[in-house]
């Protein structure tokens, strides 16, 4: 959701405590809003894969693996030293997703993914990365999908907004199956404004 409300909107962050890798990488996306990030593997150790963990919801469906927060988390030090070293040896590999069906309204269904306990870990980790780099790009008047903004944030400012006069007109849009019909080839260049693909050195041997 966005509140613009003129051009004295200004690029904000609206991020909270971060570790002192993440807040290096912060400080770089905002020095460089145009620069590209060559290795972010150092970031995502096992303390960031810690912090990945003790975000899960503890009753989160479960994936292919059947495991939940509470097994995983009966040998954390040493699922997530694992985890970390196939990480780094490229032996890691995401699980099969398993597919379940949500009702919706007239009688539809919707369609989701769960993974498996140990990719969500890898996959929130990676959100954690990608989330204060792409934070540095958005306006202060933006609260769509945002840590720490919801949608009550946003009507609250658009009511202060209303009650000043500032504004004649309001539009509410929604986009139908937004994700089911998301352009992935426009998501991959908007991924490579920042981030540049490692070429290996052995390729073709």
């Amino acid at each position: 959701m966005d509140t613009r409300e003129s051009e004295g909107c200004i690029g904000a962050s609206t991020l909270g405590d971060v570790s002192p890798e993440l807040l290096k990488v912060v400080e770089r996306a905002q020095r460089e809003p145009e620069g590209r990030f060559h290795s972010l593997a150092h970031v995502i150790d096992v303390s960031a894969l810690e912090r990945a963990y003790h975000r899960m919801r503890k009753d989160a469906a479960v994936g292919v693996d059947g495991i939940t927060k509470e097994q995983y988390g009966q040998a954390l030090e040493a699922n997530l030293q694992d985890l970390h070293a196939r990480m780094k040896a490229n032996r890691y590999r995401h699980q099969p997703i398993r597919r379940v069906y949500i009702p919706k309204e007239q009688g539809k269904t919707r369609p989701i993914g769960i993974s498996a306990f140990e990719d969500k870990l890898v996959q929130d980790a990676v959100r954690e990365v990608l989330e204060v780099i792409y934070e540095q790009d958005f306006l202060d008047c933006s609260y769509g999908f945002r840590p720490g903004r919801s949608a009550h944030d946003a009507i609250r400012t658009l009511d202060q907004i209303v009650h000043r006069g500032a504004v004649s007109w309001i539009l509410e849009a929604d986009v139908v199956s937004f994700f089911d019909s998301l352009d992935r080839t426009k998501l991959k260049e908007m991924l490579d404004a920042h981030f540049a693909h490692r070429e290996h050195s052995d390729r073709g041997s």
